[in-house]
């Protein structure tokens, strides 16, 4: 059944002050605090064995999130230490191109047995070594050595707890951001199921030649098409996310040039979370590109928004 008034458009203004900053999903909480307390445990044994350099070399092999957890327990900023073994890559006359990340260094130390040793004995004795003191200040520096202080921390389950999440808040993001898709899309497409309406989720839409989260009734003839995202932090993704919308809105004008209200192919942005609060510039692009900006708290209002226009 069609509706018979024009659903109104939510300005940035009203987006932001209904935003969901944080989006809860009890089951992924559950499933992430028992993860936590199962590592724990495991974890506060193996770093044990990081008080030798046999031992520091074994844990790094064994252990994908070793070289995080490690340059956590020192509280060495993952930034700094990226740029020290950058550092240690141009004395050794290579050209970078680019940063390493933990996960590269930790594969080279891996393959080349003697940068193994050189990046032990940064992270075990390096505050003292004089080769380093004339190269890193010593306000980043300190920080490079196991010894009694830095094992004594292992003795906390709240330290080692700490380490755990750290290593597991990328995965946690991710997960997140899948909850929100599923929760966003399932209200969306039970409000097609109520009238019969077909639709295609996660499809490249030749029109516009991107792979939209959601095109009503289908992809390759769509009256709607609909974006989801949820972000937690900032980053330059969000920018590209905002450009590609734009680019999405571009094709759309051209084709809808013209048309009555209702013969117009409508872009519908489903955005939330605090990142985008924190990233207002391209919030405001999407808004601008978008014929419905809705976050959580407005998503009720896309049965009215589907029952208007189809």
């Amino acid at each position: 059944m069609m509706a018979s008034k024009k659903p109104k458009a939510m300005t940035v203004e009203e987006f932001i002050k209904s935003a969901t900053m944080f989006y809860i999903d009890a089951d992924l909480e559950k499933e992430y605090a028992d993860n936590v307390a199962a590592s724990v445990g495991v974890l506060q044994t193996r770093l044990l064995g990081i008080a030798t350099a046999d031992g520091l070399k074994k844990y790094i092999r064994e252990d994908r999130e070793s070289l995080d957890r490690i340059t956590s327990l020192l509280n060495i900023s993952e930034e700094k230490f990226k740029r020290i073994i950058t550092m240690l890559r141009i004395q050794k006359r290579h050209t970078p191109t680019s940063e390493w990340s933990l996960t590269k260094i930790r594969e080279q130390m891996i393959a080349t047995p003697s940068f193994m040793d050189e990046v032990c004995d940064l992270l075990m004795r390096g505050a003292t070594l004089e080769k380093y003191k004339k190269l890193i200040p010593a306000y980043y520096l300190e920080n490079f050595q196991i010894d009694a202080s830095t094992l004594g921390r292992l003795a906390s389950p709240d330290d080692i707890r700490r380490l755990v999440k750290k290593g597991l808040e990328g995965k946690y993001n991710n997960k997140i951001g899948d909850s929100f898709f599923k929760y966003a899309s399932d209200a969306i497409t039970s409000e097609c199921d109520k009238t019969g309406l077909t639709y295609a989720i996660k499809k490249n839409v030749p029109l516009v030649n991107k792979v939209i989260s959601i095109a009503i009734p289908d992809e390759s003839d769509p009256r709607l098409l609909i974006d989801i995202t949820y972000g937690i932090t900032t980053s330059s993704a969000q920018t590209r996310y905002a450009e590609r919308a734009e680019s999405v809105a571009s094709k759309l004008r051209e084709r809808n040039l013209g048309k009555q209200d209702k013969q117009r192919i409508l872009f519908i942005n489903v955005v939330d979370g605090a990142g985008w609060i924190a990233r207002q510039s391209d919030l405001n692009k999407i808004e601008r590109c978008s014929d419905y900006l809705l976050n959580l708290q407005a998503l009720d209002t896309i049965g009215n928004i589907i029952h208007y226009y189809l």
